[in-house]
């Protein structure tokens, strides 16, 4: 970077603003193409987003130092992350682990009941959208449910027909002012504080802030429309080592640049220049100062927060800025614990339901190679429990949450009672995306202003994906409109798969009924506004 004005025609072809699994990916799709980018991150230690690793969490058992990478929390990729496969694969081989089950653990007041839900939703022979049907067949599934919940049936059917007949994000409808609890409407407690559970960990939020359109797009993309999409692959270690890490290394490789504790403060087009370009104002944490760089291009590829500073703080940008539809973002938790022996059987991960605080867990020793060395030494496990919020949760100390979750563990698994080892919390800032339904007013990959570009997991896009596949999309979509520019090949990119037959057909006919129905029911209002609006006058 230098500190004084570079000639126009030095200007970068590109700088990507934010070095998170969107900025890298995108980053890495230009370099392999021959546009070597500057990424610019923020963070001066731990690159990566929500993908960031942190200091090592380390302590004494039994005469020895065990040491262990932090992080956010990410582990897994889903069913339907086809892009994202395909991103990882191409540039670092990376390794995935195939999930054998996943256990969905209730608790009421005391009791405790858990079943293995995972691989009756994915390899069941009753079709999508029936297919959660199949977890009435499973013995050790029926302690958790009642006989009052067969009247849910009705209340499930009308909802389900909801998922597939209606489709948020194509349709840019964002329902605003309706939040997840609409859904469950006519359903018994039971089933709805699962459901409830379930949209939690789909959308990484609070359930009481959870929109009901946010949740519909999250049930049709992850799990509703086809059996297939509800299966995890695990990654090998924390994300920093597994992915973030390695997309450095082999952007470095391709001749791009990552500047660590560089901070983008203000973007300023230069139209007036041929080509035009555009000044980046940056904060340079690790040298020190404010020094700016000239760009042909620049992609934005932060969180919402950051994204609203930045344009917020750009005088050409602030005003078109104010207008647009940014999403809220959360904070969240996570817990690890560490004891002398570990719970014999079950599945490697799974979710918490009813009154416990956490939302789900995964057992490190038996997904990540650091975490199984400590298994093979103590026999012991670990495990991380991810909290997104539940009222007055995050008010308490790291203490306190610490034993209220050491607790809570050693509740759902009795064998660990007394084995406690040791344990960490880990606050994550208010970054992650509370997603709420893109609409005209919302950033796209293609902004308001030309020349720049943005990516993420809150990106309008057509896409129905959610999440990492959405900001891996997004990201290979603002890399093809430059690479478009300069007349180079895009990177192709894996469309949605299709629903399967019969949920495609029922949210055909759905469709169907309310293209249908909704004039004739729209007739009707007015006109009862119409006959009541002489009798309001009078």
């Amino acid at each position: 970077m230098s500190s004084s004005v570079t000639p126009n025609s030095d200007a970068f072809p590109v700088v990507v603003v934010g070095a998170g699994l969107a900025g890298l990916t995108a980053a890495l799709t230009l370099a392999e193409r021959g546009l070597p980018p500057i990424v610019l991150e923020a963070d001066s230690l731990w690159p990566g987003g929500r993908l960031a690793g942190g200091a090592f969490d380390t302590f004494e058992h039994d005469g020895r130092t065990w040491s262990f990478r932090t992080c956010h929390g990410v582990h897994a990729l889903w069913g339907g992350y086809d892009n994202t496969r395909a991103v990882l694969k191409h540039h670092l081989g990376v390794d995935l682990r195939l999930s054998t089950g996943e256990d969905w653990i209730d608790r009421w007041g005391r009791e405790v009941r858990s079943a293995e839900a995972g691989t009756a939703v994915r390899y069941a022979w009753l079709p999508a959208p029936f297919h959660y049907l199949m977890l009435l067949l499973r013995p050790r599934f029926w302690p958790t449910i009642t006989p009052l919940d067969f009247l849910s049936l009705p209340g499930f059917l009308v909802s389900i027909l909801l998922t597939l007949g209606f489709d948020p994000l194509r349709e840019q409808t964002p329902l605003d002012g309706l939040l997840m609890k609409e859904y469950f409407r006519g359903w018994t407690r039971n089933l709805r504080v699962t459901f409830i559970g379930l949209g939690r960990n789909l959308l990484a939020a609070p359930d009481e802030a959870i929109p009901l359109a946010s949740f519909v797009a999250a049930l049709r993309f992850y799990t509703m429309l086809r059996r297939d999409s509800w299966h995890p692959e695990y990654f090998a270690a924390n994300s920093h080592d597994a992915l973030v890490a390695p997309m450095i290394e082999r952007l470095n490789a391709l001749g791009g640049r990552v500047f660590r504790g560089a901070e983008a403060m203000l973007l300023e087009a230069v139209p007036s220049a041929t080509p035009p370009y555009w000044k980046i104002h940056v904060d340079d944490k690790t040298r020190g100062g404010r020094r700016w760089l000239d760009a042909q291009h620049v992609i934005l590829a932060v969180d919402p927060p950051a994204a609203q500073r930045l344009l917020a703080a750009s005088p050409a940008l602030a005003e078109r800025a104010a207008e647009l539809r940014i999403p809220p973002a959360v904070p969240s938790v996570t817990v690890r614990l560490w004891f002398d022996r570990a719970p014999a059987g079950g599945a490697p991960g799974g979710m918490f339901n009813g009154d416990f605080p956490m939302d789900n867990f995964f057992w490190l020793h038996r997904l990540h190679d650091e975490f199984k060395a400590w298994h093979a030494a103590t026999g012991g496990s670990a495990i991380e429990t991810h909290l997104y919020g539940r009222p007055g949760l995050f008010e308490q100390s790291d203490q306190a949450l610490l034993v209220l979750v050491a607790t809570e563990v050693q509740r759902a698994f009795p064998a660990l009672r007394g084995r406690f080892v040791h344990g960490s919390v880990r606050r994550n800032l208010r970054t992650q995306t509370l997603f709420i339904i893109p609409t005209a007013d919302s950033l796209g990959v293609e902004t308001p202003w030309p020349g720049l570009l943005a990516c993420g997991d809150w990106i309008a896009h057509p896409s129905p994906a959610l999440n990492m596949e959405r900001s891996v999309i997004t990201a290979l979509e603002a890399a093809n409109s430059v690479l478009r520019v300069h007349d180079l090949e895009p990177w192709p990119i894996v469309p949605p798969p299709r629903p399967e037959m019969l949920a495609g057909l029922l949210g055909g006919l759905t469709r169907a009924g309310r293209w249908l129905l909704t004039p004739p029911i729209r007739g009707l209002v007015r006109a009862i506004r119409r006959r009541s609006a002489p009798a309001a006058s009078r």
